[in-house]
């Protein structure tokens, strides 16, 4: 009996030593586990599997930090908890669970965004997706995880509650902001009372980069920098001519370009009529504004005037998206943006093209 527990007892310490040897292997192992998964289950924004799934991540994600602080309080009083013989892997499930959120939110995001206006809050969501490798010393402090869970919390309902209610709007994305401060704050009561003493200091400079990170995505939000998830651009083209024929699809005249023009940026077309389509998917049921802004850029100004809307109500749940185009034939020369836009200013799509004779 003695020899079996001795045995055991070694097992267990071999095993610890190999963890410790090889944990920033097993750190990337586990980040990369959540990206493959990601990318082979997630579809849709607004399908339930797929919500489950990031709710998935973040219950492990909250559990982990339970789990790791409640081990970390017990070991400071010198009291022996059976957890600690599997503590290690905490910080695995943690690291796991983070990495999926943030892969989720690159896949997500990207497909809503337009990179012109919202590659500064890309360049933050891929920034916290590759230093999660790099945070993996600081999965074990408080403060750490629970700012992290806080930006992924967030980052969730903000196209989570739009899904749910049906609605976009500046309102729904304050509702966004508050209900994810209330989760967060109770899940600080929650450990500060049941798992260990957090100190004043400790929670002051937690909800000081709470608040920080809630100030920063509402001033992303109100100067447009968020993408406007949860709709993302399908499709977006432009044309000579467009005609909707009787089975309720559309009939497109092609553009003969030059051969120095390519991509949506460098599109050089002559003068005559101007069709811009898109296709614009929406979660099922969710009705919602958009509208088409036409603009000319000033040279003398050297800035873009916007010389027509054009707005149209959209509905969700069509997988290739809500169809529409808009058009004009009486274009000055020179250079064209058109920008497909929410009611809340949030742009979906854009389109550049330069008028020539």
């Amino acid at each position: 009996m003695f020899n079996l527990k001795e045995k055991i007892n070694k097992q267990r310490l071999k095993t610890i030593s190999w963890f410790e040897k090889n944990e920033k292997y097993l750190m990337i192992a586990f980040f990369a586990g959540g990206l493959i998964l990601d990318n082979l289950t997630l579809n849709r924004i607004d399908q339930l599997f797929d919500n489950l799934i990031i709710l998935g991540y973040l219950f492990l994600a909250v559990s982990s930090i339970v789990l790791i602080n409640y081990v970390q309080a017990k070991e400071k009083e010198n009291k022996f908890s059976y957890l600690s013989k599997i503590d290690h892997y905490f910080p695995l499930i943690t690291q796991f669970a983070f990495g999926g959120l943030f892969s989720a939110y690159i896949i997500f995001y990207t497909k809503s965004a337009s990179w012109a206006t919202s590659w500064f809050f890309l360049i933050i969501i891929f920034g916290l997706f590759i230093g999660n490798e790099r945070f993996r010393k600081n999965y074990k402090k408080i403060d750490f995880q629970i700012n992290i869970l806080f930006i992924a919390l967030l980052s969730f309902l903000v196209f989570f509650v739009p899904v749910v209610i049906k609605r976009m709007g500046d309102w729904v994305f304050v509702l966004s902001s508050l209900l994810s401060f209330i989760l967060i704050w109770l899940l600080i009561k929650f450990i500060s009372h049941f798992v260990f003493k957090i100190n004043q200091n400790q929670k002051k400079k937690m909800f000081t980069h709470i608040i920080g990170v809630l100030v920063l995505f509402n001033l992303m939000y109100f100067l447009n920098i968020i993408p406007p998830v949860p709709l993302s651009m399908k499709e977006i083209g432009i044309y000579r001519n467009i005609e909707k024929i009787a089975d309720g699809d559309y009939l497109f005249n092609e553009i003969e370009l030059p051969w120095y023009s390519f991509g949506n940026k460098f599109i050089k077309i002559s003068k005559g009529p101007v069709y811009i389509y898109s296709s614009i998917f929406a979660p099922t049921n969710l009705e919602t504004g958009i509208y088409y802004e036409w603009a000319k850029f000033d040279e003398v100004k050297k800035r873009w005037i916007v010389l027509n809307k054009i707005p149209y109500s959209i509905k969700g749940g069509r997988e290739d998206g809500y169809r529409g185009y808009t058009s004009s034939s009486n274009l000055d020369l020179g250079n064209w943006r058109v920008n497909i836009k929410t009611d809340s200013g949030l742009v979906v799509g854009r389109i550049k093209f330069e008028l020539i004779e």
